[in-house]
C-alpha cells in the first residue's frame, strides 16, 4: 500500500464519519428517518474503504488536485444524496465507482499538461 493511497484513504474515511454524524444530527432535528438510513449507508462505505484499491485512491487523490476542488464536490454531492435521490451502497467500491470514472475524465483531459 503506497502512502499517498493511505493518506486519501484516510482523508476520505474521515469525510465519511464526519458526514455520517451530520446526518445522525439532522435525523434528529427533522426528524425525518431517511437521515438515519443515510448515516448507516455513509458508515457502511467507511468501514469498507480497505476494499478500495490504492490505484483508484491515488487516481481520486490527483484527480482532486487538478480538478481543483470539483472531484471533492461531486464527493460531497453524492454523499448528500444518499438515502434521498441515490440508493444504499453495499460498499464503498460501489460508491466510488461514479467518482472513479469522473476522475478518469478529469484525469484524461489533464494529461496534456501534465506532460
Amino acid at each position: 500500500m503506497t502512502d499517498a493511497a493511505q493518506i486519501e484513504r484516510a482523508r476520505l474515511n474521515v469525510t465519511l464519519t464526519l458526514y455520517a454524524i451530520a446526518r445522525l444530527v439532522e435525523a434528529q432535528a427533522t426528524g425525518d428517518a431517511r437521515f438515519i438510513v443515510a448515516a448507516d449507508a455513509i458508515k457502511q462505505i467507511a468501514d469498507t474503504m480497505d476494499q478500495v484499491s490504492d490505484d483508484t485512491m491515488l487516481r481520486i487523490a490527483t484527480a482532486k488536485t487538478i480538478s481543483e476542488g470539483l472531484l471533492s464536490r461531486m464527493i460531497t454531492s453524492r454523499l448528500a444524496a444518499i438515502g434521498f435521490a441515490v440508493p444504499r451502497c453495499a460498499n464503498a467500491a460501489e460508491f466510488f465507482q461514479p467518482l472513479v470514472e469522473q476522475a478518469n475524465v478529469i484525469l484524461h483531459r489533464a494529461r496534456p499538461r501534465l506532460h
